[in-house]
C-alpha cells in the first residue's frame, strides 16, 4: 500500500478527489512502471541500495515526482530482499569488535594498530575470505539486503496495484468508514465479515433491503493509540470490500497537514464473482481463534467445533457473525462462540442488546477482562452468555460455558 503522502488527490471543499490516471497520463505511468520493473529485474543479486540508486537515475519530471515515487514503492513491494543467509552479520561484527579490542589492549608503545591483522585473524576463525568481511559486517542492514527476485508483473498489473495502494493510503487517515455492499454469492458476505474480524476491526453490521448490508468501521483516527497499526489493518480489508458486486463507500477522513475533516467516496459495481466465492470454508480467523480450535479438538468432549458459516440477524437490532459453531454429537444441540477480545465495551453492549431482544441461537461471547465487563450482565436462561478471560482463552473454560448455556437455555 501507499502512504498518504504518495496519494495523488486534491481536496475540493470537503471532498477528496483522486487524480484520474487516464489517457496520456496513464500511458506515461505505464512507461515509468515498465522502466522501474526492468531496472529491478536487471538488479537481481545486487544490494537494495544499488537498486535504489539505479531507480533514481530514471528520467522523470518534477510534476511526476509523486507518481514516480508511488510506482517505485509498489515495485519495491514486489521485490524479494533478504540478507545473505550464509553470513551472520551480528556474529561477524561481534568477532571483529572483540578482536580489535584485544589487539588495541595488547599494543606495545610505538606499534600501530593493524586493521588488516584483525580482518585476517577473524576471517581465519570464521573460515571466510578476509576480503568478504567488510561486506559481510553490515549485510543485515536494509541497504545491504540482496535482491533475490521480482514478481513477474506487467506494467498494467503493477498500475492496478498502484491504484489499490492509493485507495488504501486514503483509509490510513480515516475516522470512520461506512460501506454499503451487495454480493451475488452469500459466501462473499461470510468471507467479508470474517476478514473484518480477522483484521480486528471495530465494526457494526446492519442488514438493508434486498439482502444488502451496511458496515460501519471505526477508522484509525477515531482511536487514541495504535493509529498506524490499526490503519494498516483497515487498509488491508479494502480488497475484500472491492470483491463485492456493488460497493458504496464513504470515508470520513482527517486529511492533509492540517488534518482537516474531509470525505472520500467510492462507487464500484461488477457482475462477476471472484474466484472461490462459493467456497464453504474460509481461513480468515484471528490467530487466537485458530489456536483455540486446535486446543478444543484436543479435548475429549461431545462437542464438535467448526468455523461458523451463519449470519445471525435480528431485524432492526443488529447482526452477529460468530467465529465458531459447536454441535453436540449426542443430542444435536448447537451453540456458537463469538470472540470479541479487545474490541470496545460498546461492542459488548450491542451483543447484550441482541440477546435481550430475542436472539434465536445460543451464543457465548468471549470478552477480554480489560474491557471491564461482568459475566453477570447476561442472566441465566437467556440465549447468550459472556465468557470473560484474562490473557488468553482457555479451551476447557470455553467448553464449560458452551455446556452451561446449552443446558440453561433448554
Amino acid at each position: 500500500m501507499l502512504s498518504p503522502d504518495l496519494v495523488r488527490a486534491q481536496r475540493r471543499g470537503e471532498e477528496l478527489k483522486l487524480t484520474a490516471l487516464a489517457g496520456a497520463a496513464r500511458q506515461r505511468a505505464e512507461q515509468i512502471a515498465l522502466a522501474a520493473l526492468e531496472t529491478a529485474e536487471r538488479s537481481v543479486g545486487r544490494p537494495r541500495q544499488q537498486l535504489v540508486a539505479a531507480w533514481e537515475q530514471l528520467p522523470h519530471s518534477a510534476k511526476e515526482q509523486r507518481l514516480f515515487a508511488g510506482i517505485l514503492k509498489v515495485v519495491e513491494d514486489a521485490c524479494d530482499f533478504a540478507a545473505q543467509p550464509e553470513l551472520d552479520a551480528e556474529r561477524i561484527r561481534r568477532a571483529l569488535f572483540e578482536e580489535a579490542q584485544r589487539q588495541r589492549s595488547g599494543l606495545e608503545p610505538g606499534h600501530a594498530f593493524s586493521r588488516e591483522a584483525v580482518l585476517e585473524r577473524v576471517a581465519a576463525a570464521l573460515e571466510l575470505p578476509a576480503a568478504r568481511l567488510d561486506e559481510a559486517m553490515y549485510s543485515d542492514l536494509r541497504g545491504e539486503q540482496r535482491l533475490n527476485g521480482v514478481e513477474p508483473l506487467s506494467a498494467r498489473e503493477l498500475l492496478e496495484r498502484y491504484e489499490l495502494g492509493q485507495l488504501q493510503g486514503i483509509l490510513l487517515r480515516a475516522v470512520r468508514v461506512t460501506a454499503e455492499v451487495w454480493c451475488a454469492a452469500p459466501a462473499l458476505y461470510r468471507r467479508l465479515f470474517a476478514k473484518l474480524k480477522f483484521r480486528r476491526l471495530m465494526h457494526q453490521i446492519e442488514r438493508l433491503d434486498q439482502g444488502s448490508y451496511r458496515i460501519v468501521i471505526d477508522g484509525p483516527y477515531s482511536l487514541f493509540e495504535s493509529v498506524t497499526k490499526y490503519g494498516v489493518e483497515l487498509a488491508l480489508v479494502l480488497p475484500a470490500l472491492l470483491e463485492c458486486n456493488r460497493l458504496h463507500l464513504v470515508a470520513e477522513l482527517r486529511w492533509g497537514k492540517d488534518h482537516r475533516p474531509t470525505r472520500f467516496r467510492l462507487e464500484r459495481s461488477s457482475e462477476a464473482c471472484p474466484a472461490g466465492a462459493n467456497d464453504a470454508e474460509h481461513p480468515w480467523a484471528p490467530p487466537e481463534v485458530l489456536a483455540l480450535v486446535e486446543e478444543l479438538r484436543a479435548l475429549s468432549s461431545d462437542w464438535q467445533v467448526t468455523t461458523n458459516q451463519l449470519v445471525l440477524d435480528i431485524p432492526g437490532v443488529g447482526i452477529c457473525v460468530p467465529d465458531l459453531a459447536f454441535e453436540n454429537q449426542r443430542d444435536g444441540r448447537r451453540v456458537f462462540l463469538e470472540v470479541l477480545g479487545f474490541w470496545s465495551r460498546d461492542a459488548v453492549w450491542r451483543r447484550v442488546e441482541l440477546v435481550q431482544s430475542g436472539l434465536s441461537e445460543r451464543v457465548v461471547f468471549a470478552v477480554s477482562s480489560r474491557l471491564r465487563v461482568s459475566e453477570q450482565v447476561l442472566e441465566e436462561g437467556q440465549s447468550g452468555a459472556l465468557y470473560v478471560y484474562k490473557g488468553r482463552m482457555s479451551a476447557a473454560a470455553v467448553l464449560r460455558k458452551i455446556e452451561a448455556l446449552a443446558a440453561a437455555s433448554g
